[in-house]
């Protein structure tokens, strides 16, 4: 069985990505840059209504265009289903075509006459809701999900020390991925090769094929390199299947890249989160109780999952009641970590609120509500780390009393992940006469350097230097390898590869064995040189030793084996802000992160995915948020001037502590760091200003409005904290931008 070396040479220490140079000096390929011979541009003609029927599609004018080659119906009208002739949100796909060049397309697009019925529809989780909303959706604007209950809650609550009540949300973001959806089909008779941005090459195929009604045999899918995915581009979407359909009809290849709007309105995004939390602690402040009524929205008949509440405290008692909320809009799909930030900002939001009614420090309550470590549960020994590295000891009560009107505040919370890996990934490998190494593995690199650590492990593995060892990936012609997705890919490939490669070194090893006179196993790689892994001595360098295969090659082909990778993280973050409570700006001004992941392959990669991470983190507390007009259904702000993301001066001091765990093998860390950071920026926004911050973002409207009611309490003489209300008249909630809409 393969193992993991016990002083690897390179495992673990901080390498540079290996395509770092191409990406950097532009000679990368992405889908975008692509160019193929006699290529046409593709277009789509997408609804402007929220929910609409499609009553005629004429394409005649469009098909005479200057340009256009091909043009094609995507609502097909013939089919006696009446469901299929409906548009349920703004953007969803109606027709499309393909002409000589971008422009051309673009303006033959707006030749194509729909004729709409346009339906009411709703915009908001509010509107769905109502009692009196019409029926927009076949079974309903909502659906109601089972009771899940553990203890008796309301005995629970009432023998507690201490509770607190209230509404808690966050909003809808999109994934906004620099690199927009969208790939290049060419067809060769019956085949087809889609050079395609996506997460999951294999599974690309696999959705084309069912999407086409052809066979996988006859699909090739390639995807060298791709700006960003967070889980928007694992599966495939209708303009992947139309542009394959586009390039067949004209008879060329055809790239179909999605503009920026397209981007927002129709490629998911991360649904919404709503819950009317009441919980408690005793005298001691342990948790007693967590009681929750939640909602949220996913979209167009799709629901809004997330953990609540989040699943690291010990809560005894616990009851939740969730419905899903359905809304004319884009809908869902998995987004770094899918639900994890929702159900951690809220349970932490609430720790927080708890820990204020309790007169406790926030991170001694967290302290006394742990489970016992274990190996992917040692948030006992991170929190402490996090504290000393934030500088916990100087935080204050909540309200920084400090003159004037910049204040500081400090902020904690904690996530956990799976990060497993799949059995079902295959590798080869192939020693070459000339000393020449390749490992081709089907999986695919999203930008988190996963070409570097299959080159690091086949590296390590045979003795050699990065540059003498080529590895192909990113090809269904290469053995399957799972979508990159749910931080499985380092748990996947990494494991495989050292499987395959150390199969293809015992190949090696039964050829010169008895030149060296020692047993085929116990001959190892080092150094340069292959040898008795007791005597170095009796060996020869790794040239000479591949000279010993003739003509032939090595080929070997390997699977996943357990032993290699584990299951399960655990980390904590820290946040310092401060807040301008004239102007309500709030600034991250630090955030600290401790981290385990198993063994580290690479340490520098490994720390980049927590930077990347935390980044998103910031930009979901802070700044992004979807807005749909609630009276016409559609986006407000579809592109990258309205629909803000942090930018390099917003990204503060990050400091990563990363604890290696060698002997768990790989997890994966790619979901991890993202979770708990807009948790830890509110409630250290809330600890610099005094006023509890309950939902994102935390623009400086809402911080204004959170302080403006916080004074109003003061002066109806309230105390603790105030009771849940309905969406309107949440504190610090504005009621023009409730669920995102406007």
């Amino acid at each position: 069985m393969a193992s993991w070396p016990a002083h690897p040479a390179l495992l673990g220490t901080p390498t540079r990505r290996v395509d770092g140079p191409v990406k950097a000096s532009g000679r990368a390929k992405y889908t975008y840059d692509l160019q193929r011979p006699g290529m046409l541009y593709g277009r789509i003609l997408r609804s402007p209504h929220a929910c609409a029927r499609v009553l005629s599609i004429d394409l005649s004018a469009a098909e005479r265009a200057p340009g256009v080659k091909f043009a094609m119906p995507v609502i097909d009208l013939a089919n006696p289903e009446p469901l299929t002739h409906k548009v349920m949100y703004q953007g969803q796909e109606v027709a499309a075509l393909a002409a000589e060049t971008e422009e051309q397309g673009a303006d033959a697009a707006r030749l194509i006459k729909v004729e709409y019925e346009v339906l009411p529809h709703v915009a908001t989780v509010e509107q769905a809701m109502r009692p009196e909303a019409p029926k927009v959706f076949p079974d309903g604007n909502v659906r109601e999900a089972n009771v899940d209950e553990t203890g008796d809650v309301e005995a629970a609550l009432k023998a507690s020390a201490h509770v607190v009540e209230g509404l808690y949300w966050t909003q809808v973001v999109t994934h906004s991925c620099l690199e927009t959806h969208g790939l290049v089909c060419e067809w060769s008779g019956d085949q087809l090769t889609a050079w395609s941005s996506t997460q999951a090459v294999h599974g690309m195929r696999e959705g084309l094929a069912r999407g086409l009604g052809i066979p996988q045999t006859s699909i090739r899918v390639i995807s060298q390199y791709m700006g960003g995915g967070f889980g928007s581009k694992l599966g495939t979407d209708p303009q992947d299947v139309i542009c394959a359909q586009l390039a067949k009809g004209a008879g060329r290849a055809v790239k179909l890249m999605l503009d920026r709007k397209e981007e927002q309105l129709s490629t998911g995004n991360r649904p919404s989160a709503y819950a009317r939390v009441r919980a408690g602690v005793d005298a001691d402040g342990k948790l007693t109780a967590f009681d929750a009524e939640t909602w949220g929205t996913g979209g167009a008949g799709r629901g809004a999952g997330y953990p609540l509440p989040y699943n690291i405290y010990q809560i005894p008692v616990r009851r939740r009641r969730h419905k899903d909320v359905y809304i004319n809009a884009g809908t869902q799909r998995a987004m770094r970590a899918p639900g994890h930030p929702q159900g951690a900002f809220i349970t932490e939001v609430v720790l927080d609120e708890l820990a204020d009614q309790a007169g406790l420090d926030p991170l001694e309550l967290r302290l006394r509500n742990l489970p016992a470590e274990a190996p992917d549960e040692m948030w006992r020994r991170y929190f402490p780390m996090g504290a000393e590295k934030i500088g916990w000891s100087r935080r204050h009560a909540t309200g920084d009393p400090t003159p004037g009107p910049i204040k500081r505040g400090l902020g904690c919370a904690a996530n956990r992940w799976a990060g497993a890996g799949s059995r079902r990934t295959q590798g080869q490998c192939e020693i070459f006469p000339d000393g020449g190494v390749t490992m081709r593995i089907g999986t695919q690199d999203i930008g988190t350097g996963t070409r570097t650590l299959v080159k690091m492990v086949t590296a390590e593995t045979f003795g050699l230097p990065l540059d003498q060892v080529v590895v192909e990936i990113g090809d269904t012609q290469y053995p399957f390898a799972p979508g990159s997705g749910g931080s499985i890919t380092v748990g996947s490939v990494t494991p495989t590869t050292r499987v395959t490669c150390e199969k293809a070194l015992a190949a090696l090893a039964e050829k010169i064995a008895p030149e060296l006179g020692v047993d085929p196993a116990a001959i190892v790689a080092s150094n340069g040189r292959v040898h008795a892994v007791n005597d170095p001595s009796r060996g020869m360098p790794w040239k000479d030793a591949c000279k010993r295969l003739g003509t032939a090659p090595i080929s070997v082909d390997g699977q996943w084996e357990t032993g290699l990778s584990s299951v399960g993280t655990s980390g904590v973050q820290f946040a310092d802000v401060e807040v301008d409570v004239e102007t309500g700006i709030t600034r991250v001004r630090k955030i600290v992160c401790v981290q385990d992941c198993g063994l580290i392959i690479d340490r520098l990669t490994a720390e980049s995915q927590c930077y990347g991470g935390i980044t998103m983190g910031i930009g979901y507390a802070l700044f992004e948020d979807r807005i749909l007009d609630r009276n016409t259904g559609q986006m407000v702000n579809p592109n990258m001037e309205f629909y803000l993301l942090p930018g390099p001066s917003d990204i503060p001091a990050i400091d990563v502590t990363l604890m290696d765990q060698p002997e768990r093998g790989v997890v994966g860390l790619g979901e991890p760091p993202t979770i708990s950071t807009a948790a830890a920026i509110a409630n250290a926004v809330s600890n610099a200003i005094g006023a509890r911050i309950r939902h994102l973002p935390i623009t400086p409207a809402n911080v204004l409005a959170a302080l403006a009611e916080a004074r109003a309490r003061e002066r109806r003489g309230a105390s603790g904290s105030p009771q849940a209300t309905e969406p309107g008249g949440v504190q610090g909630a504005p009621p023009i931008n409730i669920g995102g809409a406007r």
